[in-house]
């Protein structure tokens, strides 16, 4: 996903008067089609004419980040590339961030963006508390100790492993233990202070999937932020497959 498509949406969103998705894709251009019951949505082009569908039996939810979307799907000028449209469209299953095309991705990242407006999320992402901000921080330390880790270890791997090298090693997996834990302390008193929500609670909050959230995380990466998930991934999935 590129800023571009998602300050283009910022656009059109500001042209259209309205972050309905009926609204927003026929400021677009966008004509809607009935998709039947048996298809969640699609999208097509006809010459110049963008035609879309999608499911009116889904809840109000489902509806709009089908619209958005077909929307992204436009932005990102997927029409153009070859193989998108088979048989002339492209069916959408709406699916969850686990194993899709990167079109299809990029198309939820933007749908997800529009469905959770950036000021509300930073705001209950608590962007800028003091505690957040130094958390940040940790993450970016450990992050950067993590690499470290990773560079010796390809050189005790590349050159095989005498002791000195071996007591190496322990000890940074001893430290990389030692910043983890803070880690967890410190998104532990995070959550503990009210000043951020978790993924779960965010979701509650707009009325969405947990994997929305997800990809909102993503998009407010593609927008510059750093705002970090306070649920730590487990110590052994950071070194997993290592």
């Amino acid at each position: 996903m590129k800023l571009e498509y998602l300050k283009k949406m910022d656009r059109i969103i500001r042209g259209a008067g309205s972050r309905r998705p009926d609204d927003v894709l026929a400021y677009m251009g966008f004509i809607y089609m009935d998709p039947g019951e048996s298809l969640p949505g699609f999208i097509t082009r006809r010459k110049s004419t963008v035609y879309y569908g999608v499911n009116k039996n889904l809840s109000k939810q489902q509806y709009a980040f089908g619209s958005f979307h077909e929307a992204f799907h436009g932005i990102c000028t997927h029409l153009d590339i070859p193989g998108f449209l088979r048989d002339g469209a492209h069916a959408d299953s709406f699916q969850d961030r686990h194993m899709v095309a990167w079109t299809e991705r990029d198309a939820n990242i933007g749908a997800a963006d529009v469905m959770i407006e950036t000021d509300a999320f930073l705001e209950m992402v608590g962007h800028d508390s003091a505690d957040v901000q130094a958390y940040i921080k940790s993450v970016e330390s450990f992050e950067r100790a993590v690499e470290d880790y990773r560079r010796h270890y390809e050189i005790v791997v590349a050159n095989g492993s005498p002791e000195n090298r071996i007591r190496r090693m322990a000890a940074y997996q001893k430290e990389l233990a030692r910043m983890y834990t803070e880690l967890q302390e410190q998104a532990q008193d995070i959550s503990n202070s009210g000043c951020c929500l978790s993924t779960p609670e965010i979701a509650r909050e707009f009325g969405v999937p947990e994997f929305i959230v997800d990809y909102k995380y993503e998009a407010m990466t593609v927008r510059n932020y750093n705002v970090p998930s306070v649920e730590l991934p487990t110590f052994d999935r950071v070194f997993g497959g290592w």
